[in-house]
Formats: C-alpha cells, sequence, structure tokens
C-alpha cells in the first residue's frame, strides 16, 4: 500500500490521533464466523436440524492484514513510554469511513470492536480500559478510519467534558 501521510490538526483535549485514508476497508470480527446447520438426535434416532449456530473460523486473513496494518500505524504514535497502563481508563473516538455500498452491510458496533482489538497491547494494555467509546460511521468515496485516544485523569476527562 502506498503511504499518504496527511497533516492533522488536533484537538488539545486530545492525547493521540492517528489513522489513514483512502487504504484498506475495516474488516469485523463477524465476518470470521460462518453458519453451520448442527444436527440433535433424539434417543429414538430421530434427527433434527438446528439452525442459528456459528463456528468460528480462523482469524480470517482481512483481520489479520487490518491488524498489522494498524499496529504499523499506531507505533509511530505509541511507544513503551507512552502505552495507555492499566488501571488507567481511555476514551476512544472512532470516524470510519466506509463505502456507500457497504454502509447498511456492517454494524458500527463491529467495526469498533476489531478496531479496539487490533489496538489492544499497542495503545492501551487491554480495551477493557475503555471507559467512553464514541463512534461515527458515514459513506466516502474511500476507506478511511481516524482514531483520537485520551487517557482518562482527574484533570483530563475528556472531549465531552469541559470541567
Amino acid at each position: 500500500m502506498e503511504n499518504k501521510d496527511k497533516i492533522f490538526r488536533k484537538n488539545p483535549k486530545l492525547d493521540h490521533l492517528l489513522g489513514y485514508f483512502g487504504d484498506m476497508q475495516v474488516p469485523t470480527k463477524q465476518e470470521t464466523y460462518q453458519p453451520t446447520d448442527v444436527i440433535e438426535m433424539d434417543k429414538n434416532g430421530v434427527e433434527t436440524i438446528l439452525r442459528n449456530f456459528y463456528v468460528k473460523r480462523p482469524n480470517s486473513q482481512s483481520v489479520k492484514i487490518f491488524k498489522d496494518y494498524l499496529h504499523s500505524i499506531a507505533k509511530k504514535e505509541f511507544n513503551d513510554e507512552n502505552i495507555i497502563k492499566m488501571p488507567n481508563d481511555v476514551q476512544v473516538h472512532l470516524s470510519i469511513s466506509v463505502l456507500k455500498d457497504r454502509y447498511h452491510q456492517v454494524e458500527v458496533d463491529n467495526l469498533a470492536k476489531t478496531v479496539l482489538d487490533s489496538l489492544k497491547t499497542i495503545a492501551f494494555d487491554d480495551d477493557c480500559q475503555v471507559s467512553s467509546l464514541i463512534v461515527d460511521k458515514h459513506i466516502m468515496e474511500v476507506n478511511s478510519i481516524l482514531i483520537a485516544i485520551t487517557k482518562i485523569t482527574d484533570e483530563r476527562k475528556g472531549m465531552q467534558f469541559s470541567w
């Protein structure tokens, strides 16, 4: 993928701002499950097909590629000194652009889960530290994502708080 660095000016209430424009779409973990039929046999040997069961495929290639790519971007912003360690809480803002034909196919919570899982051990220790999550999914002609991360402290309450 071609590197297309952009200049961002971040809000002073944000600790970290990163992302990309025009590269890959954010996959969902949902895409790593596939439906399967389960057969139940009663004591008389009568089989019944049970539906709505899913099996997890090995980590899908698209999720792995996305995670590796997001790691490469996040490692430019985070290092051993500024990773947000537990028990500190974080506020995360995600602005995810998708192509028009995909907009109604993906759920915003599944997009967020993939991003948060991908940032574990790079930006923060674990996604259980996320105490505030603001996610926006919108249509653009290119796939993109902007990620803003703020460590919550007594002095810094995040974007929505002015005190």
